[in-house]
């Protein structure tokens, strides 16, 4: 028997597949079969092959490694790392093995609706794009390019911070999304989006605290002084705009929320603040990092707009607890008074559908569009877009739901 090529076999599989009516009941049509593919590919002895252009992607997973193998050491690792032990990086993952989606049978449904609306706005699919730092050190582009990626595909985009507002807003011909985290936002910056028609402020509240980003330590093993090369023209390229990253400033994340090791008191924040930031300002609030219905009910008394589940992809939170694990609460306790949106670890269209069958009303993605965007720039942030809701089409079309209002809990099993 001939050895078995996992990268090339599976290539011709899915061609093989390409020609199947159920496939194409779906939308998967041979055509599009051929753009995803492309040529075909050399035979690779294992799955370490890293694709050399966005139709050849079968999956998220494809643009992580090449995104690893394009960018720095340093980089890559900033953007990968999580907290502690890697607990909540790992369980936001594993949370969706604990669910299996029911598929039907000759369901006879031949075209599916993605599309959903948020604060009266109407998008192609329920997915959006995170806030994403430092974004020009996976391309100079940087949200420029995610921009024209998010306006070719009718994305919800929330950027973080506002550094590139006036641009992206010009490039998209309509405001975006500002995410911002830690403390409070001033006053100053809220008068700027609300004068750029900013419809909404996106609060990432799951840093508070601090942290202990373990990646820093894993760049200082590779013999990497910071996280800043000076020798790196990249680097040079883009901390110009966005600031030094030094692996002091990683290690220290947690003494600098909480105060000195002397036990100093911290600068937190608390709900009085999100009750003031909501008199403050006419754009909608969005607080990301709600994890518990003790803290969904509490986000809806003090005037809240939306919530989105979300522990920064394992990046912040060292709770141990993935968000698919926490959105049934987080659901119940808005008790569907304000939208409940999701990200932190989604990497596949079945991702996406349980999300939605447990109640969230969008799923955000962040590592999975910046690898796309460190790959091969616009082209493969849409190429990831593309890659979700294909692949959510499917689902949608096995489980009967020809539209996202009928995507139902009844689709899901819970593993015991």
């Amino acid at each position: 028997m001939a050895p078995f090529n996992s990268v090339s076999d599976r290539r011709a599989f899915l061609k093989f597949l390409a020609a199947s009516p159920l496939l194409a009941a779906a939308g998967l049509t041979p055509r599009w079969f051929d753009q995803v593919l492309g040529a075909p590919v050399a035979a690779q002895a294992q799955d370490a092959y890293v694709i050399k252009s966005v139709r050849e992607a079968l999956n998220i997973f494809d643009f992580e490694a090449a995104a690893k193998a394009k960018l720095s050491v340093p980089h890559f690792i900033e953007f990968d790392l999580g907290v502690f032990n890697d607990e909540t990086l790992r369980a936001n993952r594993d949370a969706f093995t604990k669910y299996q989606i029911k598929m039907r049978r000759l369901l006879g449904i031949t075209t599916v609706d993605q599309s959903v609306q948020i604060f009266g706005v109407k998008w192609d699919a329920p997915i959006f794009l995170c806030p994403v730092g430092r974004i020009t050190a996976l391309n100079p582009e940087g949200n420029l390019a995610v921009a024209r990626a998010a306006k070719a595909k009718n994305t919800l985009e929330i950027m973080s911070g506002a550094q590139q507002l006036e641009q992206v807003n010009a490039l998209r011909g309509e405001p975006v999304w500002i995410g911002v985290q830690g403390g409070a936002p001033a006053e100053t910056l809220l008068k700027r989006l609300e004068a750029a028609g900013c419809p909404a402020l996106v609060w990432a509240i799951d840093g508070v605290g601090g942290g202990n980003q373990i990646g820093a330590r894993a760049v200082q093993r590779a013999g990497v002084a910071n996280l800043e090369r000076k020798d790196d023209p990249r680097c040079n390229a883009c901390h110009q705009n966005e600031g030094r990253i030094t692996l002091s400033d990683r290690m220290s994340d947690v003494i600098g929320a909480l105060g000195s090791l002397k036990g100093e008191a911290a600068n937190q924040v608390s709900w009085s603040d999100v009750k003031r930031v909501r008199g403050m300002t006419r754009m909608k609030l969005v607080l990301k990092g709600i994890v518990t219905r003790e803290d969904a009910q509490i986000a809806v008394q003090n005037g809240v707009d939306a919530v989105i589940v979300s522990n920064h992809g394992g990046h912040e939170d060292a709770g141990g607890r993935g968000t698919l694990e926490c959105l049934p609460e987080v659901v119940a306790g808005v008790a569907g008074r304000i939208p409940v949106l999701i990200d932190s670890g989604f990497r596949s269209g079945a991702d996406v559908y349980k999300a939605l069958a447990l109640g969230a009303a969008a799923v955000g993605v962040g590592r999975a569009y910046a690898w796309g965007l460190a790959s091969f720039g616009q082209d493969g942030v849409e190429t990831v877009i593309e890659l979700l809701r294909r692949e959510l089409q499917v689902a949608m079309a096995q489980t009967g739901a020809t539209s996202i209002a009928k995507i139902t809990r009844a689709t899901l099993i819970a593993r015991n």
